[in-house]
């Protein structure tokens, strides 16, 4: 099991774990994690800040990209495979039905039509070395819900009262784990069909727009994922692939 260091609050798990592999690179050579459930500046999608729940999750895991590949060349869809790993282990641990729970392209985790959570990978060269840091955060409650342009939802919302704890941490480190030591082998099928199973839009008119202007740059059906996490985007009849980057996804409500 990774060891996964608990914080009793700082300003983002992730910027905090880089800062650990740079001042002391030596000291840090196999994976961990750190998590938190008072973050002051999380950080979010497209550049935004993590607007953190009361007592939401906040768990950053790093690791050698050795462990998963010896291409010096990144996966563009971890940010599927860990939102999917992550939703599922949700779903076990609170023992949530997958009626309640989904997901949306790239990384968003769903509950209800609204956004429960959400990952991020990030990719950085450390004296030569390459390793990922994966963010995930996990709204706890709501008691006033935020004032930004996306519906949200929480934990307590699906009925779980018990709060975060070093037992989820390690179920998560864990489902991490697992996903990076089986990372390239075995059925690449499988996880596509699940994502595209458990995908909030599928099969359904959506809308690809710029994540800061809201500008949309491309409209059509969702018809499921590639392995490099691309979406198959059909227009018109003809099926073009969204690269997984600074893109956000909307259901196209005038369809």
């Amino acid at each position: 099991m990774w060891p996964c260091e608990r914080l009793a609050t700082i300003d983002s798990t992730q910027r905090e774990l880089l800062r650990r592999l740079t001042s002391a690179p030596n000291q840090h050579r196999d994976p961990f994690g750190l998590w938190t459930t008072a973050q002051t500046q999380g950080i979010g999608s497209h550049g935004r800040q993590w607007i953190d729940s009361p007592g939401g999750l906040a768990l950053s895991l790093g690791w050698p990209e050795s462990l998963t590949s010896q291409s010096v060349a990144p996966d563009p869809a971890w940010p599927l495979r860990l939102s999917l790993a992550v939703m599922q282990t949700l779903e076990e641990f609170f023992q949530l039905t997958d009626v309640m729970l989904g997901v949306k392209w790239p990384n968003d985790i769903m509950a209800r039509g609204r956004k429960l959570g959400g990952v991020l990978v990030s990719r950085h060269q450390v004296q030569g070395r390459w390793w990922l840091i994966a963010g995930i955060g996990i709204n706890f409650s709501w008691p006033s819900p935020p004032d930004i342009n996306r519906p949200v939802i929480a934990l307590e919302d699906l009925g779980v009262s018990q709060a975060p704890s070093q037992t989820i941490v390690r179920a998560l480190s864990a489902a991490v784990q697992g996903l990076c030591q089986h990372s390239g082998s075995g059925d690449e099928r499988a996880w596509l069909d699940e994502f595209h199973r458990r995908d909030l839009y599928a099969n359904q008119r959506v809308i690809v727009v710029h994540p800061v202007s809201g500008k949309p740059l491309a409209s059509g059906c969702n018809r499921g994922v590639i392995h490099s996490g691309a979406l198959r985007l059909e227009i018109d009849g003809v099926e073009r692939l969204i690269e997984v980057g600074e893109l956000s996804l909307r259901e196209d409500r005038l369809a």
